[in-house]
């Protein structure tokens, strides 16, 4: 069964730091790199019901400032980074009823089942902040493994 996510992403440079700290812990980790992205809405299971989803969020640009790490005890939220403000992605997903609930928006660095051994604590502090430019959404098939992600559609914001 295929799981659908919609991620906000980059296609300018802001990300370039993001994408740069990635590649680095996944060289180290010996696993996947990935694109940075920010998951606003996953764990859809019909294509029809991500599609109506991603018709409801804000066609805006979303612009933050990541400016802290944060660990946590998920696969797909082990290692990332965070914002004091959240406002912009919460606007982003505001007419999707029942969504978010426990939703912390974060922009992964790192995805296991435990943390990297080498990651680079003090190269990642003092890259912060990093400030997101986020121009587009995506629609993707996810799942666990990296390599089997596809992309399904993907809209340019304002």
């Amino acid at each position: 069964m295929d799981i659908y996510s919609i991620w906000a992403k980059s296609t300018n440079k802001s990300l370039d730091k993001a994408k740069e700290l990635i590649n680095e812990i996944a060289e180290k980790e010996d696993s996947k790199p990935f694109n940075p992205h920010v998951t606003l809405v996953t764990n859809m299971y019909s294509l029809q019901k991500a599609k109506e989803t991603l018709e409801k969020i804000n066609k805006k640009k979303i612009i933050v400032n990541f400016d802290s790490v944060g660990t946590g005890n998920t696969y797909f939220q082990r290692l990332f980074l965070t914002s004091s403000d959240n406002f912009p992605f919460f606007n982003a997903v505001s007419l999707i009823e029942a969504w978010p609930s426990l939703w912390t928006p974060h922009l992964s660095l790192f995805y296991g089942n435990e943390l990297p051994l080498n990651f680079p604590i003090d190269e990642i502090n003092n890259s912060l902040p990093i400030e997101g430019v986020f121009d587009t959404l995506e629609l993707y098939i996810t799942g666990p493994d990296v390599s089997s992600w596809k992309e399904v559609t993907t809209i340019s914001l304002d």
